[in-house]
């Protein structure tokens, strides 16, 4: 494949430039590995989908996607649900 050009202002290309020159690369290649790094948005959908799939089908789940959709601090949520399950799990309550 034929390389190309790119035009980005001199502060991005210096940036670039010490950045490869700390990986021991060069500039093309760094851009490459940044570029490798950023996922799509198609591949961040199937991200969420298959993470959604592994906690309904491996943890019980029961949020519905819109409820995880409008769910502010989601992650921190499901934290709490499985840490409340654990400590169910492991000390289950004592009567009085």
């Amino acid at each position: 494949m034929a390389d190309a050009t790119i035009k980005v202002s001199p502060q991005t290309r210096d940036r670039l430039a010490a950045l490869a020159a700390a990986q021991g690369t060069t500039i093309g290649a760094q851009v490459a590995l940044l570029v490798e790094r950023q996922p799509t948005a198609e591949q961040i959908a199937e991200r969420v989908a298959e993470g959604r799939r592994l906690l309904r089908e491996h943890f019980g789940m029961t949020l519905t996607d819109t409820e995880l959709d409008q769910g502010p601090d989601l992650l921190q949520r499901v934290y709490d649900i499985a840490a409340a399950d654990a400590r169910a799990r492991v000390s289950p309550r004592r009567s009085a």
